[in-house]
């Protein structure tokens, strides 16, 4: 018992180094944290059938301050996928989504922009040809493009471009562009 407590002790102090933002991260930057709500429209650009991009979604951010102008973010999104036409050999197809990326932003003159890229989670649920369900679950990576306009010290109006490509069997290549509403704690 005696030499799991420094171990113990040393794992607890490494994870509050690093869930803890640094003093310069604090001094630059003027929050924390960011809890961003977001709408959009995205799809496949190389499913068979129902490759349309005007398929709505939600998505929701949780984003971390590392360092200056570097934060950590978890996405999390719901996208339908082509509920008239259906998605490759599904119908009434939804893809849900967990990512993790390191986001690089720097200040323009009239907004703040951002790179991002990361890993994911994703899954492909709908109904199959003979009328049971389906799922399909790959793991993924992301690539994205942000801009944020300060509406208020604490608020700004988020827009992403996002590029996913995940190993599915109906698709690989996803597309989605969302909007909303980021709150800076």
């Amino acid at each position: 018992m005696r030499n799991r407590r420094p171990l113990a002790l040393l794992g607890a102090s490494a994870l509050m180094l690093l869930l803890a933002p640094s003093r310069a991260a604090r001094a630059q930057e003027l929050y924390n944290f960011t809890v961003a709500v977001l709408g959009g429209a995205g799809g496949s650009l190389d499913v068979d059938r129902g490759d349309d991009l005007g398929n709505t979604g939600l998505q929701l951010n949780l984003d971390m301050v590392t360092e200056p102008r570097t934060h950590v973010a978890l996405r999390l999104g719901k996208l339908d996928l082509d509920l008239d036409e259906g998605f490759g050999s599904l119908t009434d197809a939804e893809l849900t989504y967990a990512t993790v990326a390191g986001e690089y932003r720097w200040r323009e003159v009239y907004y703040t922009s951002g790179v991002y890229l990361g890993l994911g989670a994703y899954d492909l649920q709908g109904t199959g040809p003979g009328g049971g369900g389906e799922s399909d679950t790959a793991p993924g990576a992301v690539f994205g493009l942000t801009g944020e306009f300060q509406l208020h010290r604490r608020v700004g109006l988020l827009v992403e471009l996002s590029g996913h490509w995940v190993d599915f069997e109906e698709a690989n290549v996803f597309a989605m562009g969302h909007a909303g509403i980021a709150i800076h704690f």
